[in-house]
């Protein structure tokens, strides 16, 4: 992870702002259920912080015994032709960032909007988009 992020989130996370260290089984559990294998750089993400953000940014992610965010927007998305290849970062409503799971090798970031067809990269990796939602999320604070 760039420490980059590490910085933004010891520097302006707040208490609570995240779930916290999730375990490999509730991690497991989540792929299991969405039938992928998250990428990498997403998992050592959602190890380390489970699911949240910071000045008003939300990742999805695994809450442990409670479930999975990740899960449920994913899920929704599924039921609005997101391919089940992909996972859901952010649900905004109208559209969703995801990414596609660790079988496809490919780290980028996408815009898929509601109703629509197409991805659209947006990043070329978890770790740019994190820092870019995380730096707005701090300049809009």
């Amino acid at each position: 992870m760039d420490e980059r992020i590490i910085k933004m989130i010891e520097n302006y996370g707040e208490e609570d702002d995240f779930f916290g260290e999730v375990s490999e089984e509730y991690i497991n559990k989540a792929e299991e259920k969405l039938r992928v294998k998250f990428p990498r750089s997403y998992r050592d993400f959602i190890k380390k912080y489970g699911s949240g953000g910071i000045c008003g940014v939300e990742l999805e992610g695994v809450q442990g015994n409670l479930g999975a965010s990740v899960v449920d927007a994913t899920e929704r998305w599924r039921k609005l032709g997101l391919g089940m290849n992909l996972i859901v970062l952010e649900d905004s409503g109208e559209f969703a960032r995801c990414m596609y799971c660790a079988d496809i090798n490919d780290d980028r970031v996408f815009s898929w909007e509601r109703g629509g067809t197409d991805l659209y990269p947006r990043y070329n990796a978890f770790d740019d988009y994190v820092i870019d939602i995380f730096q707005e999320g701090i300049d809009n604070w």
